[in-house]
């Protein structure tokens, strides 16, 4: 048995706790057998340690990885289901694309259609059995060619882009593509610089940003967010379609009104846009200003030296970093100050000196068992995370069903990508926010506010679904 430590990384709270459920969608029916038969080689052959098993050590709780010498017969490398309806996945209730001159558009969230893609004794949590595998993969087929995989998978193993990376490589042996040789199986290649003690504190303890805690402020960080949990404490959740349209109209005439506040083009982004969406309507329900750091997932791949090129296809695991934008949230704030802020936070997080600091701040805040949560004492938080590049380089083409061939009109089959990462479905989602994926019409993305909250976000857009007036 090889045992090899789980990286501060991939075990800072809350990740070391979730099991991410992630929905592949395809407008094909795709062949089980080929699919099986592709992931049990390359977890036997290739990337053996998607085979190996979590354990928390008993003298400290740091997790390890367990993984066999070999692989026995008896050994389950993955746990696999499926099941055959006789009917449409449109009886699932699954939230469908838009027209986009009818802009944006609120769709049932992935918990509404969650128990049909999903066993039952999925797990939400790390509380699988003893010795349970690391991937669970459900097949669902329906009688309108459709096909949903859904995968739950350890965040401890990785982020949404590694597992973009074990799609293409399990995608790949189905068209004879070896995989290249895991990166990361037994070494640290997250940027590290200087070690958390030998940096200044004005370098290291930065406002508004991920820091390490002092001594009883997680109370105090606590408290800003208590007052609006027992005044609203039921949450909505929804999936929120923004077609490509609206976003790239907001981005022109956003980017005009910031050039000529600034004097320079923001270089404005569609995720810019869609943070700053999200956000508005994250709190649309508040009449009072406060402060608020938003931050911002950023993938490190092929943005650090140990990441470049090939190799980040090989990289499975965590390698997050985080932007934050630290101002004045009010009502009046408009979503083009949001955006702004939003890609000046990000171009400061894409500085290879601020991934370090931010990479040694996440190792000491894991060494301290502190919660990552980036929040100021009494103030607002809230995060965003982006998974649509990830699944850019997806092709299912290789196992569709029969011919292999795709739909007429289609290079390759057309699919959709949704998810969740909260604990449970009755956990709190009002301080965070994902954008699922990308298709040609639109964004998806999945974000909970109060009842009342998602109550004016619906006549808002009733009102204004182009967003002309945010």
């Amino acid at each position: 048995m090889e045992v090899i430590p789980v990286l501060p990384t991939d075990q800072h709270k809350p990740i070391d706790n979730i099991r991410t459920r992630t929905f592949f969608i395809v407008d094909e029916q795709l062949d089980e057998d080929t699919l099986r038969n592709a992931l049990d080689r390359l977890v036997r052959d290739h990337w053996r340690k998607l085979g190996a098993r979590l354990f928390k050590r008993p003298r400290d709780g740091v997790l390890e990885w367990h993984l066999p010498k070999t692989f026995d017969e008896k050994y389950v490398l993955f746990r696999w289901s499926s099941k055959e309806y006789d009917h449409s996945i449109d009886k699932a209730g699954l939230p469908k694309t838009t027209p986009p001159e009818l802009g944006v558009v609120l769709l049932p969230s992935p918990e509404t259609f969650d128990k049909w893609f999903r066993p039952s004794d999925w797990p939400f949590e790390q509380k699988d059995e003893p010795n349970a595998p690391l991937l669970h993969v459900h097949m669902s087929t329906f009688t309108d060619d459709t096909t949903v995989i859904a995968i739950s998978c350890p965040h401890t193993v990785g982020d949404q882009y590694g597992l973009a990376n074990i799609m293409k490589a399990w995608l790949g042996l189905t068209k004879g593509e070896l995989p290249p040789a895991m990166v990361g199986f037994n070494e640290d290649v997250i940027p590290k610089g200087k070690e958390y003690s030998e940096y200044k504190k004005e370098e290291i303890v930065r406002k508004g940003r991920m820091r390490v805690r002092r001594t009883g402020e997680y109370p105090m960080i606590l408290l800003g967010a208590i007052p609006d949990l027992i005044l609203r404490p039921n949450e909505e959740n929804h999936s929120l379609f923004v077609p490509v349209p609206v976003v790239e109209s907001l981005k022109e005439r956003y980017t005009k009104v910031l050039k000529e506040k600034y004097g320079t083009d923001p270089g404005l982004t569609n995720g810019d846009i869609l943070t700053g969406i999200l956000m508005k309507f994250s709190q649309i329900h508040r009449t009072s200003k406060r402060k608020v750091s938003m931050s911002q997932s950023v993938n490190l791949r092929r943005r650090v030296p140990m990441l470049e090129g090939d190799t980040a296809d090989a990289f499975i695991h965590n390698s997050l970093h985080c932007s934050t934008a630290h101002f004045k949230m009010e009502p009046s704030t408009p979503v083009a100050e949001i955006a702004y802020q939003n890609r000046l936070a990000l171009k400061q997080a894409l500085d290879p000196k601020d991934i370090e600091i931010g990479m040694s701040v996440v190792r000491e805040m894991v060494r301290r068992g502190q919660n990552i949560f980036t929040c100021e004492p009494l103030e607002r938080s809230y995060h965003v995370a982006s998974w649509t590049s990830a699944w850019r380089p997806l092709d299912f083409t290789s196992v569709v069903r029969g011919q292999g061939k795709v739909k007429e009109g289609s290079r390759r089959p057309k699919f959709l990508v949704l998810g969740e990462g909260r604990l449970s479905t009755r956990g709190v989602g009002r301080f965070i926010a994902t954008i699922m994926c990308k298709t040609e019409e639109g964004y998806w993305c999945n974000f909970a506010i109060p009842v009342k909250g998602m109550k004016m976000v619906e006549e808002y857009l009733k009102k204004d679904p182009m967003l002309k007036l945010l």
